[in-house]
Order: structure tokens, then sequence, then C-alpha cells
């Protein structure tokens, strides 16, 4: 089975422990940093990345401000998608997935851009019960 993980802030290694994953398992873990753990990985550099991270310092710390943010384009979820669609290396992986793991918010745009396509089958879930769920089910002899 191929298992992407988006997790922009590279934290994967819960999800490696938690997952119900087979050797056999080809995973590949997408993130704005070098992820925590993987055997295959991408680091993706969304545009405006120190403007980002800037926007979230200041703004991140109370709830209108991360509501004001998401409204802009320095959104860091928006970034992040943005990078994902604009990357070449990427495309046959996502059309080649079968199943597509979202681990934080920030990378749900970028799930459901992966979704989207006329060669793409993969399922896209959020977080790790469900991945689990999608996983075990697909092992069902």
């Amino acid at each position: 089975m191929k298992i992407i993980l988006i997790a922009p802030s590279g934290a994967v290694s819960t999800a490696f422990e938690q997952l119900p994953l087979q050797e056999s398992d080809d995973t590949l873990v997408l993130s704005r940093v070098l992820p925590d753990a993987g055997d295959r990985s991408l680091v993706l550099t969304p545009s405006l990345s120190r403007a980002t991270d800037w926007a979230e310092r200041t703004l991140g710390g109370s709830v209108i401000g991360r509501n004001v943010l998401r409204l802009t384009v320095l959104d860091a979820g928006r970034r992040f998608a943005g990078a994902t669609r604009r990357s070449r290396s990427l495309r046959p992986e996502f059309d080649g997935a079968d199943l597509i793991v979202v681990l934080e918010r920030n990378g749900l745009l970028a799930g459901w851009h992966a979704s989207r396509g006329p060669a793409r089958r993969a399922r896209v879930v959020y977080g790790i019960p469900a991945a689990r769920g999608v996983i075990s089910e697909s092992r069902v002899p």
C-alpha cells in the first residue's frame, strides 16, 4: 500500500508508531521541514515562508488574529497547498497513492488538492484514527 503523510511541521513519529504499517508499505512524508521519522520524505518550501512565519508569530496568539490570518495570502495552509500543487515530482506520487493521511490543519487544503485529478484514486483522511480504519479495512482478507 502506498501511503502519503502530509504534516507541514514534520512531526510524524507518533503517526508511524500508531499506524498499522507493514514492511511492504511505501510511505512518503510531505513537510516544510525535515521530518522526525520516515524512510522517504519530500521537503517543500512554500513561497513567502519568512513572511508566513512572521505572520503566524504575530497574529497566532489570539483567536481573532488566527482568523484574520486565514483570510490572507500569508496563511500557512494555503502556502503549503500551493507548494504541493507546483511540485512536478509529486504528481506521479499522488497518482499512484492508495491513501493520503493529513496529520495537521495546515495540510488540509494540500490533501484536498491531492485527491483531485483524473488519475487519482487515493482516499484522503484527516488524522490517525481515520487512517487506521482505512488501512485495517483494506487489509481484511
